[in-house]
């Protein structure tokens, strides 16, 4: 049985490993491409944001105090100031992002502060903006947050001789030691936040293919007929399909993680650990516990790829039955991109969702060993049972039948 097993096996990676094109698309393809759309989002991402910053932020002013525009150039408040003429076309204009605030001062704003007495009441600045335009949101948190902020304080210092006594305390004007992280768990977190989703959806769908073509690709060509009678057991030719479809999506898995791993700063824009204040440096047992895992998840999703294709006659068919589970996996990957809260424990007894909140977990040092216990368990549980589902499958004359 064994060498029945390690010749099936060999049959299919040699068809994987002799073949440069398939090396290229199965274990290098994959990469480039996850590479290059980080890299992509990251620098877009980045260029929006330097292009907001380099923005003139286009201002109108109603009943503006005389000292207000010199005030912002002397706080080096980058805009264009203009008059507002009718109000009906400016809320327009900052309506299609033509403008960027409104800010409506009272009449008499000046007056008004100079003379107010106990009991007054207290003159109020308001400001229009567009939340759904980047210009205008950035505009408003420049002028809202900061200049009119600065502009109360200046007016604030011209009514009260000493401002120190209005001052109760301050919050980290003088503390360079403020932030307290541990490096390695940070850089963890932020790679733990990609990593899961990029390596559960790029193995599930480079097993897609070779796992279709193993058992469907067979039936299609006919050869799959000739197998079936040869001497080797059919559990022989299970085993042996799976066992090479599982070293083939271990070894990408392991490809697609050392890339992450260390094309993580040029994905991230080309910011350098250091620059980022974290470190992204992986100890040995975080490494063991990720490979032990991606064998146990490229075995499980070996078995689901090789049972979808029992069933179906052809390559197209096989694809089209597969894709459900790879909706299923693409959904789970994206969840614990965004997940914020501790997962429960019986998170970790759901099946494909519990590896990426497990490798989630070994990244941020957060997962304990028995959520990490359960995790395999269920994963390589599942796996063996969907083997023996497999194997009886291919006793079944009418589900091997071409």
């Amino acid at each position: 049985m064994i060498s029945g097993i390690k010749q099936i096996c060999g049959k299919e990676l040699a068809r994987v490993f002799k073949d440069g094109k398939m090396i290229f698309s199965v274990f290098f393809l994959p990469v480039v491409i996850m590479i290059v759309v980080m890299s992509l989002v990251s620098n877009m991402s980045k260029k929006a944001e330097q292009d907001v910053e380099e923005h003139v932020s286009v201002i109108f002013v109603e009943h503006a105090p005389a000292d207000f525009e010199g005030f912002l150039k002397q706080a080096e408040v980058s805009c264009e100031i203009r008059p507002v003429e009718d109000k009906e076309i400016l809320k327009e204009q900052i309506r299609n992002g033509e403008a960027d605030l409104w800010i409506e001062f009272p009449e008499n704003f000046t007056e008004s502060v100079k003379n107010y007495q106990k009991g007054d009441e207290i003159v109020q600045v308001k400001t229009y903006y567009n939340p759904s335009e980047e210009y205008s949101r950035a505009a408003f948190n420049m002028i809202s947050s900061g200049a009119l902020e600065m502009y109360r304080q200046a007016l604030l210092a011209e009514r009260v001789e000493d401002m120190q006594q209005l001052t109760v305390f301050t919050v980290n004007s003088d503390n360079p030691d403020m932030i307290i992280q541990d490096d390695q768990k940070a850089g963890g977190k932020m790679l733990g936040t990609m990593l899961p989703y990029f390596v559960t959806i790029l193995l599930f769908a480079g097993a897609m293919g070779i796992g279709t073509d193993m058992v469907a690709g067979e039936k299609e060509r006919g050869t799959m007929a000739s197998l079936l009678v040869s001497p080797i057991k059919r559990s022989s030719i299970v085993l042996g399909k799976v066992s090479a479809l599982m070293i083939i999506s271990g070894v990408s898995s392991v490809v697609y993680v050392a890339a992450m791993v260390i094309f993580m700063p040029q994905m991230l824009g080309g910011a350098s650990g250091e620059d980022l204040g974290v470190s992204l440096a992986l100890s040995p047992q975080q490494i063991g516990m990720l490979a032990v895992l991606l064998v146990a998840i490229a075995f499980l999703y070996s078995a689901i790829i090789v049972l979808v294709s029992v069933f179906a006659k052809t390559v197209k068919e096989a694809s089209s039955y597969v894709m459900p589970m790879y909706m299923l996996v693409l959904v789970l990957g994206i969840m614990t991109m965004f997940t914020t809260n501790t997962p429960k424990s019986w998170f970790y007894m759901i099946p494909i969702y519990n590896t990426s909140i497990t490798l989630q977990g070994i990244l941020t040092q957060e997962v304990t060993f028995a959520q990490y216990g359960m995790t395999l368990g269920v994963t390589l549980a599942l796996g063996a049972v969907l083997v023996g589902v497999i194997a009886k499958a291919f006793e079944s004359e009418k589900t091997m039948a071409i």
